[in-house]
Formats: structure tokens, sequence, C-alpha cells
């Protein structure tokens, strides 16, 4: 059976966005909502629908490119280590 209702916690869940962002929302007049005391209920109706996260999934972020090291250099922990001893901080 299909909700007819979420709470405000819920709509943030679904959006992926906080609660205050939802409740600011619902301040604007930008979602629907029922005041019921001191709670809200949002009709699912009301409720915009985000795109699937597969629809994103054929786009493959770019590779971070790969620092180039010289010789002589050194890499990792110790790198850091001397560059924070040639600054002069402890």
């Amino acid at each position: 059976m299909a909700r007819e209702y979420y709470s405000l916690p819920e709509v943030a869940a679904l959006l992926g966005i906080s609660r205050i962002a939802v409740f600011k929302r619902v301040k604007k007049g930008q979602l629907q909502a029922l005041r019921i005391g001191r709670n809200w209920a949002v009709p699912a109706a009301a409720v915009p629908v985000p795109p699937p996260a597969a629809a994103f999934s054929s786009v493959s972020p770019a590779a971070p490119p790969v620092p180039a090291v010289k010789d002589g250099e050194s890499t990792g922990a110790a790198a850091a280590d001397a560059e924070m001893d040639s600054m002069g901080w402890d």
C-alpha cells in the first residue's frame, strides 16, 4: 500500500537535503504541507521525485592527474615532514 503522507525528515531523506531545508521550503510555500499539532505532513503527491542515480552512472568522472616525481624527490609522509621542517614549523 502506497503512503499518502510523509514527515519532514522523511521528505528530507528522499530529496537528499536537510530537514531544515525542507521546513524552509514549506514556509516559503514551495512545498505543500499540512500542520497536524506540532508535526508536519507532506502529501506524497507533493514530493518532487529526484532523478534516479542510475541516470548519472553513464558519465564517468575524469581521473585526477598524477603528480610527476623528479629524480631525487621523495614522496609520502617523509616528504611532508621534510617540507614542514624546511618551513621552520615544529
